[in-house]
């Protein structure tokens, strides 16, 4: 496997001379370390558990959330949510659901949940509905294959995680701080917008720049900005109480609060156009004005077949607000699909066009780029450019079937294509970034550097708003202002302007004590 930074590198970066001699011993000793453990899965965990890990791209937040935190929750009695073992669902409790003092989540109509949230059965019999936990493929009960499991898995939980935005968002921060992760960028939808509710009738068609300005116009003019102010409360007041119940800014504040948090507004790439339009518009909007908001990005199967139909006009929509709204992050699912999904047309583009219509930023699982027409030249252009991928590996095997050497993450690192390790839906997967690490060194043979490398890309790649720390990442040059060290006041002064720089800062210093350890 490619090594992108020397040792010596990684480890003098404006510390100065002599400490960085004693860095660099530090970084040989731990790569050493991990060398000899390798071969021992329970030690190899322990290690990278906690080892610092820069950030996780890609997650959406409902999906994030393990489901016995969802069966907690939704135990509240005042909620009236029961589960129904028919819908395999958490739902609305229909009139007179009877208290059970031994309840039956299999075979019984309705079972309140503050009921089931007693019962060991139920709690094991809901967390494998919400989630892939103990899935294996059933057509008699409705479970044909890892695909429609894990998509169907949302609305099962839907009548609890989206009443429960803070709370998800501190459940985010507490496990991602068990694994010192640095920072998180989950994915939030903060509203759906129905043009025609508005009283904009008008429909989209070819998506030239002209079309798109009117409809845009056409919204603003029926007062669109009151959706994106509700919006933009939303997300403000789910961020305070995440903090609030974490008690950052307390006296004795939660782990948690050490991570930071940005959002990415989640458009579904499943509805008619001119919803989807108007979604997009929302969170570009929102993101351009709120700083706890940094970029956009589209979700739902890109299989299904408004998807399909409508990709190249999505990607004009997204093409048309990046130039418009250019400080606004866009990462976009493109290339989650393979062989038996779809058609192989359906293969040959999704990612280019992501590329060279939408203008993206980043691409989020990209598993197909070997079906692409002409795909060699599209990874060099993704590695020129510094297109990054969002790998999602145990995603891509419960979802699509692909793993080991049938995934291009390989492909990637050795093209030079800037990568990064995330989790997609650590809850309905049962998973975490940990594991994802985990996976690149057992199934890729990556070593600590590469890891470390990793790790840091995370944050390069990162929406933070601000200059990144580095003036040239791969080979590890401080900016200007932090070629002193960054306990300097110039460096200091610079990193008060940059949250991506303050998040880098706070990398480096993690990696150092990681590695006095070892």
């Amino acid at each position: 496997m490619m090594r992108i930074i020397s040792i010596a590198l990684t480890l003098a970066v404006g510390l100065g001379a002599c400490a960085g001699t004693s860095l660099e011993r530090r970084t040989a000793h731990t790569s050493a370390h991990f060398e000899a453990i390798r071969g021992d899965h329970t030690l190899t965990r322990s290690f990278l558990q906690e080892m610092p890990k820069g950030a996780d791209l890609h997650t959406h937040l409902s999906g994030a959330v393990y489901a016995e935190a969802y069966i907690r929750w939704a135990a509240d009695p005042d909620l009236q949510l029961c589960f129904d073992p028919g819908a395999r669902s958490i739902v609305k409790c229909a009139p007179h659901v009877p208290p059970m003092t031994k309840p039956d989540c299999i075979s019984a109509t309705q079972v309140r949940m503050s009921d089931a949230a007693e019962s060991d059965a139920c709690i094991a019999a809901i967390t494998d509905n919400l989630s892939m936990r103990n899935f294996q493929p059933n057509s008699l009960s409705g479970q044909r294959s890892g695909h429609d499991q894990f998509f169907s898995t949302f609305a099962r939980f839907g009548a609890i995680s989206g009443e429960r935005k803070a709370e998800s968002l501190a459940w985010l921060a507490r496990n991602a701080a068990l694994q010192n992760i640095v920072y998180v960028e989950p994915m939030m939808t903060l509203g759906w917008v129905n043009p025609a509710s508005l009283g904009v009738t008008q429909k989209l068609s070819g998506g030239s720049d002209d079309e798109l300005a009117a409809f845009e116009k056409a919204l603003l003019d029926h007062g669109f900005g009151k959706l994106v102010n509700q919006g933009a409360k939303v997300l403000n007041d789910a961020m305070a109480g995440a903090r609030a119940q974490m008690g950052c800014g307390t006296a004795e504040p939660e782990s948690g609060c050490s991570v930071t948090i940005r959002q990415l507004g989640q458009s579904i790439r499943t509805q008619p156009p001119e919803n989807t339009f108007a979604q997009v518009m929302l969170h570009y909007m929102i993101a351009d004005r709120e700083t706890l908001s940094v970029g956009v990005n589209f979700v739902a199967p890109e299989d299904y077949h408004i998807a399909l139909r409508d990709y190249s006009l999505h990607m004009k929509i997204f093409g048309y607000f990046k130039r418009k709204y250019e400080k606004v992050g866009l990462s976009l699912h493109a290339g989650e699909l393979w062989l038996g999904v779809t058609e192989l047309k359906d293969m040959t583009f999704h990612i280019r066009e992501a590329v060279e219509i939408a203008g993206v930023d980043r691409i989020g699982h990209g598993v197909d780029i070997a079906f692409e027409k002409d795909s060699g030249a599209l990874i060099e252009r993704m590695a020129e450019d510094g297109i990054a991928v969002e790998i999602n590996l145990s995603s891509n095997e419960q979802i699509l079937g692909v793993k080991g050497k049938d995934h291009p993450f390989p492909t990637y690192l050795k093209a030079g294509v800037p990568v990064m390790l995330s989790t997609d839906d650590e809850g309905v997967e049962r998973i975490d970034l940990t594991s994802q690490y985990q996976l690149a060194a057992e199934r890729y043979g990556l070593g600590y550097e590469e890891l470390k490398t990793l790790s840091r890309q995370s944050l390069e790649k990162s929406f933070l708003a601000g200059t990144s720390l580095w003036h040239d990442f791969r080979s590890l040059l401080p900016v200007k202002d932090c070629g002193n060290g960054f306990e300097s006041s110039s460096c200091q002064a610079f990193v008060s302007q940059s949250d991506k720089a303050r998040a880098q800062v706070v990398l480096e210093e993690r990696f150092e004590r990681f590695e006095a350890k070892r």
